[in-house]
């Protein structure tokens, strides 16, 4: 810790701080003293309010006080982050016990180590805290540790716990994990009275619901609530004081972060907490002191002084276009432009002028209500995956995927063989070659060769391809339905072509008749008849929405539909609840029957529409499939 001394009073930043922190001591002594004259001056005129006889002997009791809490938690802090994470009640993460969210934060944690060239970090997880928040803490690289809460484990999918961390990471890099640790030491002589208050009033409350009386119970409670109350002075003081060290730091933060990663990830975790019904808030009782060593708020937004910034403003400053499809109206009360300001706003808007997201053709369609398969024989059973990927192309069909125009020609031609199953219109513009070449091919083949069509049309200006887009989407739904295979596929088309919009966070109460209208599209794709789709839509629905709720959806909409929206509106929900859609309908549709082909790309789809790895389920329900033919 000697060497840690020295750093800290050759950093400029450190010594600023430590002055900061003299003056917070010597105002609450000041204070404390004034007070205690008070109550003299009150018995004894005679006596100064600001100095009096017993004034020395206080001052030097409080000062050493004051010593004894930093000595306390300078012990604390014998072994970096470790020991402070374990008073914190803590749990230590180990790769070979984890959970998959767990080892997830491992992996991220492993790979910005390796990408910043440091130490890896400990992660450490608050297992109480259902808010989304994150802290760093120690001195040497080697006991420095990383601290989230449950609720960002639970919440947060990869991207944005890597934004999340990579946040984390860069506290790291910049040496405001030291300082952070720092302050802690030195602020606990301020905020530690209003601990010792709280524990002592708790003392004179009876906790276990028994009839008799503690004893001295009164006196605990007057006591307690006398050093609380002192405790608190000590508590307004230290936020002051931190607010004018720390306010600005969490933009700079935000904004380095986004400069590291070159990417959204940091806005996406931010969005993240937005939406979520609890926010950034830790409920431990040392929430106060860890303040301004977390990500987010960890106190109540209605708190005076918070040193971060709200959630909302973090978002404004970082991207101030997002107000618009936030629809945060709230936001625009809580940051005051100044006209200068407003102006310079509108000139950057109007430099970086956004394309408007393209949108679905006119009018919508209706909802398919029966697959589309082939007639093969055995067409519907799923094919090996690496087969199906690996299988020898037509050499017209190869030589077609060699360029950009001949693979967008090949895409267009397996959606029209979807639509229009046994014949292809006359006038339609595609070479009757490959769709000849194309119908000679078990139907199966199609989507993997969609795939590599996909893969291989290459980077096209966004004019043409939103026109291409078009083109696609008006062919799933020519004859006014559309599939949820058909839309997933076009899906993929728009990520490739860089026209997939960013997932904006959904609470799960608006979002609910899209999953329903999901579900529903879902059930299409069976194979199997409609009293047993109307019988597993029950089952899945009573699995997500609540028993008043169902009535509402007993019937099936006939309303137009787009699958698209639908898909963006449940990408961003939370990664619970994604996950407990996607498993119900795994329980309800296939937990007793083979999957097939089309339900198969389906699911795999729909996976990585909403976020995850796909790979490791196709295994699954193929050797689940070869079980249930056995």
């Amino acid at each position: 810790m000697e060497n840690v001394s020295c750093y800290l009073f050759e950093n400029k930043k450190f010594v600023w701080a430590t002055c900061v922190w003299l003056i917070a001591v010597a105002f609450t002594v000041f204070i404390l003293n004034a007070l205690l004259g008070i109550a003299i001056y009150y018995f004894e005129s005679t006596q100064s309010i600001f100095w009096n006889y017993y004034s020395p002997y206080f001052i030097t009791f409080i000062l050493c006080l004051m010593l004894g809490f930093i000595l306390y938690d300078y012990y604390i802090f014998r072994t970096g982050g470790h020991s402070f994470a374990a008073r914190l009640g803590a749990r230590k993460i180990e790769k070979l016990e984890s959970t998959p969210e767990e080892y997830q934060a491992l992996k991220i944690i492993s790979e910005l180590a390796t990408k910043f060239e440091i130490e890896t970090p400990s992660l450490y997880i608050l297992s109480d805290e259902v808010g989304v928040n994150a802290l760093t803490a120690g001195f040497y690289p080697k006991d420095i540790v990383i601290i989230l809460t449950w609720g960002a484990l639970q919440n947060l999918d990869e991207y944005e716990l890597y934004g999340l961390l990579s946040h984390e990471f860069n506290r790291i890099l910049s040496g405001d994990t030291i300082r952070n640790t720092y302050l802690k030491i030195l602020y606990s002589c301020l905020t530690t009275f209003s601990q010792i208050g709280s524990y002592l009033a708790k003392k004179g409350f009876n906790l276990n619901g028994e009839h008799s009386q503690r004893k001295l119970s009164t006196l605990f409670v007057a006591m307690g609530g006398i050093i609380w109350l002192i405790g608190s002075l000590g508590v307004l003081i230290t936020r002051f004081f931190k607010y004018i060290i720390l306010s600005k730091i969490t933009f700079k933060n935000d904004f380095k972060t986004e400069r590291m990663n070159n990417n959204t990830a940091n806005i996406q975790t931010l969005l993240r907490i937005s939406v979520h019904h609890v926010g950034s808030q830790i409920y431990s009782e040392y929430s106060e002191a860890i303040s301004h060593m977390c990500y987010a708020n960890s106190l109540s937004p209605q708190s005076w002084l918070n040193i971060h910034p709200s959630i909302q403003a973090r978002i404004f400053e970082l991207d101030p276009t997002l107000i618009q499809d936030l629809h945060l109206e709230s936001l625009k009360n809580k940051r005051k432009l100044s006209l200068i300001r407003m102006f310079k706003l509108l000139e950057e808007l109007n430099e970086e002028y956004r394309m408007p997201a393209w949108i679905s053709p006119q009018p919508l369609p209706l909802l398919r209500l029966s697959p589309i398969s082939f007639a093969i024989k055995d067409a519907i059973k799923p094919v090996n995956p690496e087969v199906r990927e690996n299988m020898a192309r037509p050499e017209l069909i190869q030589r077609a995927l060699q360029t950009s125009a001949g693979a967008r020609e090949v895409m267009v031609a397996i959606l029209m063989i979807r639509q229009y199953r046994e014949f292809i219109p006359a006038e339609a513009s595609v070479s009757r070659a490959i769709v000849d070449e194309l119908l000679r091919l078990d139907g199966r083949y199609h989507i993997a060769i969609f795939h590599e069509a996909c893969r291989n049309i290459g980077t096209i200006p966004e004019t043409i391809a939103r026109q291409f887009l078009t083109k696609l989407a008006k062919i799933i739904q020519e004859d006014g339905e559309i599939g949820l295979l058909d839309a997933l596929l076009i899906e993929t088309v728009k990520y490739k072509l860089n026209l997939l919009p960013s997932r904006m966070p959904k609470s799960l109460e608006e979002v609910k008749p899209q999953i329903v209208r999901l579900i529903d599209a879902l059930l299409h794709v069976q194979q199997i008849n409609t009293d047993n789709q109307l019988h597993a839509r029950v089952d899945i629905l009573s699995r997500i929405l609540k028993s008043e709720e169902l009535e509402l959806y007993e019937e099936i909409s006939d309303e137009p539909i787009d699958l698209a929206e639908i898909l963006q509106d449940m990408a961003g929900l939370l990664l619970r609840d994604r996950l407990s859609v996607l498993s119900a309908a795994e329980l309800c549709l296939w937990s007793d029957r083979i999957i097939t082909q089309d339900e198969l790309d389906v699911l795999e789809l729909l996976y990585w529409r909403l976020g995850f790895e796909a790979k490791d389920m196709i295994e699954m329900m193929q050797k689940k499939n070869s079980l249930m033919i056995i």
